[in-house]
């Protein structure tokens, strides 16, 4: 590659990426995998057919993303439910 005076690349010409530095998202744009982890495991394909029909899911990534955040919120509504309990509720009106 040709370079301008000053040690910069000549004009309109891209300086190819040092491979010992990791590589960064384009401005604006996160990493797909950022803040995710990676696992390998085997489900039954009919469920996860239903799973993802059920769920309206796109992929099949995305059906066990929203099952996973469904369970989560199903804790959520439980810890919330027996917050509740025995608490003494009078009418508002």
């Amino acid at each position: 590659m040709r370079e301008a005076s000053g040690g910069e690349p000549a004009a309109g010409r891209r300086v190819a990426a040092d491979p010992a530095l990791p590589r960064r998202p384009a401005a604006g744009r996160r990493a797909a995998h950022e803040g995710k982890v990676r696992k390998a495991f085997w489900l039954d394909p009919q469920l996860l057919a239903r799973a993802q029909a059920a769920l309206g899911a796109a992929s099949e990534r995305e059906t066990v993303e929203l099952a996973m955040d469904l369970v989560a919120f199903r804790g959520e509504l439980v810890a919330g439910a027996r917050a509740l309990r025995g608490l003494r509720l009078s009418r508002i009106d």
